[in-house]
Order: structure tokens, then C-alpha cells, then sequence
């Protein structure tokens, strides 16, 4: 008997020494914030009849206020995004919410990268089994997902081993009033609203051009599609009416990436044949003005005011669905339209590349446009003391950057225009230090 007892307590001290540690050392997530905000609508009586749910494209795009504060009938909406969740993750925590609240409605972010096949990023999964409550609907989501040599990762004192270092400031954050009552003090991704976190930087003329992962039908990963009809399936048990949107890229990604415009077109047929309306954003009339690449934080997330605009944008869109009314004038009908519709100069951006071991330079100009268009480009040079001009306007999409002329820190800028003499004026500039070439 006294083995026993001395078995037993050296085993609650392990399960407590693991519960101390893990608190420790988990960084602070936004799962806290949400889960204090839900409880509260609990206490008010207030239970969810609508969420958001996805990866952060989700998270960072729809703010649930604008859609109960406009949408008869919705008293509460939350968003449920996480970090690179993926379509697996999405149906399980979704499976979840269903089963604890009565949704009226389930907006599904689609990804289209979510359903091409790639490496296994075990952390993704983990944040989201974190946030599911049911023990049956956790070891469902175990069974199918996790590898066995993945299971050391429900251990918080190994998931998060690499963050011993940050210790003290994780535990001073948690033990601070703000985070007790709710209030996140970051200064990048900020939690505001039932799961909204807001990207408070945008790229303003840093935006350049940026081209995502090739799109091809015979890429699609057929195990993770069978998720969403999971997920369809799902909804349908539930009486949910489940909505399917895919947010805001930057322009030049939907403008350039090959594929782009047949990866629409699937996952319009795909959803409608199972009775699900879905809306690309990317294709909004007038994207070009509404939402410019400066108004993005990154390439797959709006930044600063970007999110209100497009939740003002997609709960009107949303609300004119949910009472079967047409939404074709919000959209162009394909990426080919939204491209003529748009500017014969939409983005610009540069690189630089060596020309020889002496540290010289060239800086070449990129654009996206439509074809046959004259440009110009101007490259300049920017410090804290001038703007020097390297190249005044010319045909010449290139210049030299000379070594002697490098300031470090400085910012290499280009203008680009028609050579018509058009008004219209694009900038890029990228910011370069002392190790930017290493």
C-alpha cells in the first residue's frame, strides 16, 4: 500500500508539475479573449446563431458585429478563424459549435491552398483541438488526424519547450489585469470582437507583387475535399444554412497566379451542385479602388480599415442571399472580366540582382497589366537626408544601383506610368539594410 501511495502521489505531482509548466510556457492566445466574450453573451442570455469559421483569412477579415448589428434575424455572430486551419480542423471545431450552440448560420472560408496537398504542420491542428470542448468530438479529431509519434504535442511542457526562454513576460501578460479582463494589448494582430483579430499595418507602397501557390485541378488533395462535403453534410444535419466565401487576396496574386481564374470557377460549380452559394471577394466590382494592395496587410490579409469595408461589403452580399435575391452586380463574373475592367497599369514592384563582386547592383522593374501597354519608370533612391533619382523616366524597366551609392538603411523606390502621359501613377518601394543581400 505504501508503494501505491508513493505511485500516486509521484503522479499527481507530474500532473501538476505539467499543468504548472504548460501554463508557463503556452503563449497567450486569442482563444482566451473569445471564450471570456462568449461566456458574457451566455450570462445576457445571448446565445450564437451565426459563425465565422477558416484559417486567419477568416479571422482577420470578418468583424461578427456588422453582420448581427444588420442581419434581422442574427442576435449573435462570432468568428471562429484560427492560424492556418486546416480543412480537417475546420470540420471537427465546427462539428463542435454545432453541437453546443443552435446556429442559424455557418459562413465557411475557403482557401483554395487548403486543398492541395502539403507537409503536415502538426501545430495548426493543435490550436484548433484546443478549442474543442467535447471529449468524444477531441478523440474523433485525434483518431483521424494525429499521427501516434504526435501525440508528445499534447503535452504543453513539450509543445511549447521552445518557449522557455519567454517565460516571464508570457506569465506577467497572463497574470495582468487586461488579460483577465478580456483586453488585448497587442500592437500587430489585435483582438477586438468575438474572435475578430485586426492586422493594424498595411502595405501602403511596400505592397509590390506577389504571385501564390499554381492552382491545377489534378493538385486537389481528394481526402481533404471530402471534408467540406463533410462539413456540407454536417450543416445540413444541424438546420444550419452554410454560406461559403473565400476573402481577399492582394490583386497581383489574383491578377498572376496561374490557375487563379479555373480555381474560381471549381469551387463555384463544386459548391453550387451541393446547394451552397459562394462568393469570391477577389472578385468585387471595383476592387481596384474599394480595396487596393496598399490596403492590404499581407498577401492573404487585409489590414488597418481594410476588414470593415469588406464585412460592410459581404453582409450586404450576405443578407441579399439569405433572402434569395441576385448578387451577379457585386461581382465580376470572372478573374478575365475583372481584369478588363481594371487599369493598363494595375501593380508594380522591383527586385534588385548582383552584376559583379564589387557589391554593384541593378535594380529591375516588375509590373502586371495588360499587354501592349507603353510604360515608363522612374527609380529612385530614398534616405533620411534626400531623394536621389537614379533613373528619370524612361522605357528602360532597368537601372544601375552602384555600390558607392548605397546608404544603408535606404529605400529603393520605383514610379511606374504609360508613356502616353497617362495621370495614373504606380509606386513600389522596398525598405534594405546591411543584410538584406546576405
Amino acid at each position: 500500500m505504501n508503494n501505491f501511495k508513493k505511485v500516486l502521489l509521484l503522479a499527481v505531482l507530474l500532473i501538476l508539475f505539467e499543468q504548472v509548466l504548460g501554463y508557463v510556457l503556452e503563449p497567450v492566445t486569442f482563444q482566451h479573449y473569445l471564450e471570456l466574450e462568449l461566456r458574457q453573451k451566455n450570462v445576457e442570455d445571448k446565445q450564437p446563431d451565426m459563425v465565422f469559421i477558416g484559417n486567419s483569412r477568416v479571422s482577420t477579415t470578418f468583424i461578427p458585429s456588422v453582420f448581427s448589428d444588420r442581419i434581422e434575424g442574427v442576435s449573435c455572430a462570432f468568428n471562429a478563424g484560427t492560424g492556418s486551419q486546416g480543412i480537417e480542423g475546420t470540420y471537427y471545431y465546427l462539428k463542435d459549435i454545432l453541437d453546443q450552440y443552435d446556429l442559424k448560420y455557418v459562413v465557411l472560408g475557403v482557401d483554395y491552398q487548403t486543398f492541395l496537398w502539403e507537409e503536415r504542420v502538426p501545430e495548426r491542428d493543435l490550436l484548433v483541438l484546443k478549442r474543442i470542448k467535447s471529449p468524444l468530438i477531441r478523440a474523433a479529431f485525434i483518431r483521424d488526424i494525429f499521427e501516434p509519434s504526435e501525440y508528445a504535442y499534447f503535452l504543453k511542457s513539450y509543445q511549447y519547450r521552445s518557449k522557455i526562454g519567454s517565460a516571464g513576460s508570457n506569465l506577467k501578460k497572463k497574470l495582468s489585469l487586461e488579460y483577465r479582463q478580456g483586453i488585448d494589448t497587442g500592437d500587430r494582430t489585435v483582438y477586438e470582437d468575438l474572435g475578430f483579430t485586426r492586422e493594424t499595418k498595411v502595405f501602403g507602397n511596400k505592397a509590390g507583387i506577389y504571385l501564390s501557390q499554381p492552382w491545377t485541378e489534378e493538385a486537389v488533395d481528394q481526402d481533404k475535399l471530402a471534408y467540406l462535403d463533410r462539413i456540407v453534410g454536417l450543416c445540413r444535419e444541424k438546420g444550419a444554412a452554410l454560406y461559403a466565401v473565400s476573402t481577399p487576396l492582394t490583386i497581383s496574386t489574383v491578377y498572376a497566379t496561374p490557375g487563379y481564374g479555373e480555381c474560381t470557377r471549381f469551387f463555384k460549380s463544386y459548391l453550387e451542385e451541393r446547394g451552397v452559394a459562394y462568393d469570391n471577394l477577389n472578385l468585387m466590382r471595383d476592387r481596384e479602388n474599394l480595396l487596393p494592395d496598399a490596403k492590404m496587410n499581407s498577401m492573404e490579409h487585409v489590414g488597418a480599415d481594410g476588414a470593415d469595408l469588406v464585412s460592410d461589403f459581404y453582409c450586404e452580399v450576405l443578407y441579399r442571399r439569405m433572402r434569395q435575391e441576385n448578387v451577379d452586380a457585386y461581382f465580376y463574373d470572372s478573374v478575365p472580366q475583372m481584369k478588363e475592367a481594371m487599369s493598363d497599369v494595375v501593380c508594380v514592384g522591383l527586385h534588385t540582382e548582383k552584376v559583379d563582386e564589387c557589391g554593384n547592383r541593378q535594380i529591375i522593374g516588375e509590373t502586371l497589366g495588360k499587354e501592349g501597354t507603353k510604360l515608363v519608370y522612374q527609380f529612385e533612391l530614398v534616405t533620411e537626408e534626400e531623394v536621389r533619382i537614379l533613373q528619370e523616366y524612361s522605357e528602360r524597366d532597368r537601372c544601375p544601383l552602384p555600390v558607392e551609392a548605397m546608404v544603408f538603411p535606404m529605400t529603393l523606390r520605383i514610379r511606374c506610368r504609360q508613356a502616353s502621359g497617362g495621370v495614373l501613377e504606380r509606386v513600389a518601394e522596398v525598405d534594405v539594410d546591411e543584410t538584406s543581400w546576405e
